[in-house]
């Protein structure tokens, strides 16, 4: 068994090293980023004008409703490497060669992630909205957690599959996710009641598993219509999902808006920081529906908007932007990294310096203050 175990582990390894080094030498072209688009004013002005608006979702979209991320400095990836220190790497979690060797990890793992637990956050709301008031082309998600159905968002692109069914390994029986449901609450791995012997899987696609023809055929009508792109909340780091943005006209005005800029992707726009505070900026300056929108979550959640007033008539939001360059506004919740040496920001891994806006952000005057920022540029990480 100890043999079996070391041949599977040093496959895998060979496998990811093989995958790693394909997507080096894979990369798509840097896109040039459009002069005309900049600004917080800017990206509010697309989202009013523009009529098929294609958002790509991430992990972020979902962190508010209590999912954890995958990929920051305590997302899921991170404590996986802490929690399973026998997985190959914490990846190994959602790959499909494990999990057919192995699946006692995902299934004691699935609880904190299984649908039915959560609410939409006001991310999926307002994207439910913009399809609400014919702007939404199609909203790509790379989440499972099946949010974006509870939000009633039907233009809807479930790229990594989702949650809301499972199929047998072994005999392919189908079944809806209910019948696992006391199985990974359980934390025990859930064997077909119809064979008896296969293990069933939810039917989220694993590293390792084709998308499937739905997603290409989708993207490749998608890819012509589009008239303004969006990513929110995502890394892009898992392919071929991460290509979309390279799919796309070039002319095509792109925002992204994340906790943190991305090494691989160049967009005319960035708003960083925690994506439901900028989107709630966002309903404010939009005003009209996404301020309705946004006093009904709110008031549905008990939320207190963070003390400041504002004008449901009014195209501008009252709420400060620190613009930190020409095309990149930082809100709370941004992390970027600063290199004191050269005073510019720069990727992670090439210094030690952060910037976490939220702990500078004054919420009873909605400012920001440029002392506490400049004192936090100063402080090791």
């Amino acid at each position: 068994m100890l043999e079996e175990g070391a041949t599977f582990f040093n496959s895998y390894v060979a496998l990811k090293i093989a995958s790693i080094l394909t997507e080096l030498l894979d990369r798509p072209p840097r896109r040039e980023k459009l002069p005309t688009y900049n600004s917080f004013e800017d990206a509010v002005d697309l989202f009013r004008t523009r009529k098929r608006i294609l958002i790509l979702t991430g992990a972020g979209v979902s962190v508010s409703c209590g999912i954890p991320d995958f990929r920051s400095r305590d997302g899921i990836y991170a404590r996986l490497h802490v929690d399973y220190p026998d997985l190959p790497d914490p990846t190994a979690m959602f790959d499909i060669r494990y999990f057919i060797h192995n699946p006692a990890p995902f299934y004691d793992f699935a609880s904190e992630i299984f649908p039915g637990q959560f609410e939409p956050s006001i991310s999926h709301k307002f994207i439910r909205q913009l399809e609400v008031n014919n702007q939404l082309l199609r909203n790509y998600t790379q989440n499972i957690d099946t949010l974006e159905r509870q939000a009633n968002i039907e233009r809807v692109v479930e790229c990594h599959g989702s949650f809301s069914k499972a199929t047998c390994l072994n005999c392919s029986a189908k079944f809806d996710i209910d019948v696992i449901k006391d199985d990974v609450m359980a934390k025990r791995v859930a064997h077909c009641p119809r064979c008896a012997v296969g293990v069933i899987k939810p039917d989220i696609v694993f590293f390792g598993e084709d998308l499937g023809s739905d997603f290409h055929i989708q993207m490749a009508a998608d890819k012509d219509e589009v008239d303004l792109l969006v990513v929110i909340g995502s890394s892009l780091k898992v392919r071929p999902v991460s290509l979309i943005p390279f799919s796309v006209d070039r002319n095509v005005p792109q925002i992204l808006i994340n906790r943190e800029p991305l090494s691989s992707y160049r967009a005319d726009i960035e708003l960083l920081g925690n994506c439901d505070e900028i989107i709630e900026d966002i309903c404010i300056a939009l005003g009209g529906d996404f301020a309705d929108l946004l006093e009904r979550h709110r008031t549905c959640f008990g939320f207190i908007l963070r003390g400041i007033s504002y004008s449901r008539n009014s195209a501008k939001t009252t709420l400060a932007i620190l613009q930190i360059s020409q095309n990149r506004a930082i809100f709370p919740g941004a992390e970027l990294y600063y290199d004191l040496e050269t005073g510019a920001i720069c990727q992670p891994m090439s210094h030690r310096y952060v910037i976490v806006v939220h702990y500078y952000f004054h919420h009873m005057n909605g400012l920001f203050s440029q002392f506490g920022v400049r004192e936090l540029l100063a402080k090791p990480r």
